[in-house]
Order: C-alpha cells, then sequence, then structure tokens
C-alpha cells in the first residue's frame, strides 16, 4: 500500500458516539431528573399509505414519491389550517417511509374540539388521497401517552395506535379506538356532532367517514369511475387484495345509492 492509499483510507472509529466521561455524566443526570414522569397524553392518528412498497419497485416509483411528497406537504398546511380556524394547540407531524404519525397534545377545556379536528383533517387526506391520487390509507386513531420531539417520537400511544392500524384496521380505513369515542362522550362541551364524521362497520369498530370531507358531492362520479378501473385493474389480484377493493366499493357503494339524483351509480364487486 502506497502512503497516497494510506491517507485515502476511511477513518474507523472504535468505541460508539460518546467516550466514558460523557456516558458517565449522562447516567447522573438520568438518575436525578429522568425519574420524573416526561408523557404527555396526546391524540394520536397513525397512518399506513397501502401499496407504497410495490410503488416503489415499479417503473414510476419517482413519480409516486414526488405524489407521496405533495400530498404530505398539503397535510401540513391543512393541519395548520384546522389547528388556526380552532384555536387548538399546534399538531406535530411526522413521517417515515409510507407512514405517517399525527399527534396533537391533550387539552381537556378543548378535547371534543380536537377530537373532530383530527378526525376532519384524516379524512381530507383519505379523500383526496384517493380521488387525486388512487392512493389508499388505513390507520389507527387514539389518546395515549406520547413523548415527541424533532428527532423522536415514543410511548405507549404510537403503540396503542399501531396496534389499530396493524391489527384491526384490516381494510382501507382508519378506526378510532374505544378511548376517544369515549373521551369524546365524557366532554362537557361538544360543538360538533362525532357521529356525522365516523360510522360504525360491520364488525362493530367506528371508523372515520372520509367521503364527508367532499367538498361536492358532484365529484361522485369521478369516484366511480377510480373505483370500477380498480374492479378491471384487479381481476386477478390476490384474495387479500380483492377484500381491501370490495371494502371500499361496498362503503362508496352505500353512498352512490343514498345520493341518487346524482345518478345510478352502483359498483360491481371484484
Amino acid at each position: 500500500m502506497t502512503e497516497k492509499e494510506s491517507r485515502a483510507m476511511p477513518k474507523i472509529v472504535i468505541g460508539g458516539v460518546a467516550n466514558g466521561k460523557d456516558v458517565e455524566e449522562f447516567y447522573k443526570i438520568l438518575e436525578e431528573e429522568g425519574k420524573e414522569k416526561k408523557f404527555d397524553n396526546y391524540i394520536i392518528a397513525y397512518i399506513d399509505f397501502l401499496g407504497i412498497k410495490e410503488k416503489m419497485n415499479n417503473d414510476s416509483s419517482f413519480e409516486s414519491l414526488q405524489i407521496l411528497k405533495f400530498l404530505l406537504s398539503g397535510t401540513q398546511r391543512t393541519a395548520n389550517y384546522i389547528s388556526d380556524i380552532n384555536s387548538i394547540n399546534e399538531f406535530d407531524i411526522k413521517i417515515f417511509s409510507d407512514n405517517v404519525v399525527i399527534a396533537q397534545k391533550v387539552n381537556e377545556e378543548k378535547l371534543s374540539t380536537q377530537i373532530i379536528s383530527i378526525i376532519n383533517l384524516v379524512s381530507s387526506i383519505q379523500f383526496c388521497a384517493l380521488l387525486q391520487f388512487d392512493f389508499w390509507l388505513r390507520g389507527g386513531i387514539t389518546i395515549g401517552e406520547l413523548y415527541i420531539d424533532n428527532s423522536v417520537v415514543w410511548g405507549t400511544g404510537l403503540v396503542d395506535a399501531y396496534n389499530i392500524e396493524n391489527s384491526l384496521a384490516n381494510y382501507p380505513r382508519v378506526i378510532l379506538s374505544n378511548k376517544v369515542v369515549k373521551k369524546y362522550e365524557e366532554c362537557k362541551r361538544k360543538e360538533l356532532n362525532l357521529y356525522v364524521m365516523i360510522k360504525k362497520d360491520f364488525d362493530g369498530l367506528w371508523f372515520v367517514d372520509f367521503i364527508i370531507a367532499a367538498p361536492n358531492l358532484k365529484l361522485i362520479p369521478a369516484i366511480f369511475d377510480i373505483l370500477s378501473e380498480n374492479v378491471v385493474l384487479y381481476a386477478n389480484a390476490s384474495d387479500r387484495v380483492k377484500q381491501k377493493i370490495n371494502w371500499v366499493i361496498n362503503y362508496f357503494n352505500s353512498y352512490f345509492y343514498k345520493y341518487k339524483e346524482y345518478g345510478e351509480f352502483v359498483i360491481p364487486y371484484i
């Protein structure tokens, strides 16, 4: 090895990112202050954009990435607007890969407004993602303990929201935990009716009724076209994929029947 090659070799750090003195000082601080409870109660939504892994692997991967970034930037703008008009705490939004965490520190005096606001935000994301880009969402909303800053999201509330999304949602829907519904019922002040914005599904679970975010019911024909295309596109898909699509079709068909003045729209199941 020449001297020039030796100088070009990468330098290897042995022992990690902190020296022994720093670690010792850290444990002293942890012993003195770390025993105090540092978690706060938050309303938490954990959202998964379905099919993102497949989109990463296909030829339009970069286009899908830009769509996702566009949706997430719109989410932040909408979140800021909702918090401003309702005079509530700002939303903390964290993004990692195809998952989004939306959290808001609980204010007991405005809790019913906060619950309505996070459902409003999630429903807007769901509707726009589907109508404009054929992106489908699944998720869970709960209330629990959380620590969140610029680099870390941590707490039992996050675990609860994730478990709802991963184990209960099953279809392209965002499920509310019983804790959220109970907390709403306990609120003394209820400016808006939660049950206008959520719907009980066949399995007894409450989910965000995201079609209410539609700015105009005349958009129903556009939704009909998107879902009709999916019926053809996924005709040979796995049973698991077909179950998800059929759930969405059933959900929208219930509205198509309700608003017949906009035309006869009934989508066949796969």
